[in-house]
Order: C-alpha cells, then structure tokens, then sequence
C-alpha cells in the first residue's frame, strides 16, 4: 500500500529547502531535487516539481513582504510545522503502536495549499515574538525524529539539480 506524506513535514521540507538556498551558493533546484527524492522515497505522492514550486511560492511570498530575516522566518516556520499540531498542542511524532513518519493512507499535500498556509505566517512572525523558533533548537532535537532528524545535513551538490 502507498502511503502519502503528512503535510506537516512536506512543509518543514519546504521551507528547510528554501532556507538552505538563501544561505549556500547552489541553485534552488539543486536542493529541491534533493528533498524531492529523500521523500518521494517514503511517500509516494511527492515530486520534484512539487517541491519546487513550493519553496519558489515561500520565497516569493518572502520577497513580496520585503522582509529582511528571511531565513530566520522559514526556520521558524519549519520549526512550528515540526513541533505543534495545527491547533497548537506539542506534535507527538511516535504513538504506542506508528509513528506519523510513516505516512497517511489519503493524500493531503498540496503545493498551493502549502503555499498558502505559508503566507499568513509571515505577518504572525512579526506581531508575534513568541514564534520565533527557540534559541539552540535544530532539527537533530526532533524527539523520535529518526531519519527528519537528518534532513538539514543533507550534501547536496549541483549535479543534484541536473
């Protein structure tokens, strides 16, 4: 059976994706074919163009609001996806008997959907000071994170955009 990737880490994948092109000197589509590929390994619902067109909508979305703490705002925006459920209560990734790693038996991830949720984070970000991902968090502190622990650590050279 096809499982389908949660949208919780579609979009922390995203904006880690997106992050990592603002601070590395490697083309967008480098790191999304990267990504791309680690999850469509897991799930089968994820593609590249997915990915890409994603982060490209959270850097677009960025650059239309004119921020300057771009990658501070994707880090906590990736760090909120990865530690609170959508009504705010602390994510538990691992259950007695599945961990929600494994994947969804629906679909639920969407590009523009993700693109979408993205948005309003980023006005909350500068009202809210309480959104700011926490001093000396990375993604290595995902309790049961197991292989999303590893994500930000990723090589990725440019051969992967090709």
């Amino acid at each position: 059976m096809s499982l389908f990737c949660p949208s919780w880490i579609y979009s922390a994948i995203c904006a880690l994706t997106a992050q990592r092109y603002l601070g590395e000197s490697l083309g967008l589509e480098a790191f999304a074919s990267k990504y791309a590929s680690v999850l469509a390994d897991r799930y089968s619902d994820i593609n590249y163009e997915m990915v890409l067109d994603t982060s490209e909508s959270y850097l677009r979305h960025l650059m239309d609001a004119g921020v300057e703490d771009a990658s501070e705002i994707l880090e906590s925006y990736a760090f909120h996806r990865i530690a609170f459920d959508k009504n705010g209560t602390p994510r538990k990734i691992k259950g007695f008997f599945s961990s929600s790693l494994d994947g969804l038996k629906t679909q639920e991830v969407s590009a523009e959907a993700a693109a979408k949720e993205f948005k309003p984070f980023i006005y909350m970000y500068r009202t809210k000071p309480e959104l700011a991902m926490p001093a000396g968090w990375t993604w290595g502190a995902i309790e049961d994170g197991d292989w999303l622990k590893e994500m930000p650590d990723l090589d990725v050279s440019f051969l992967d955009g090709i």
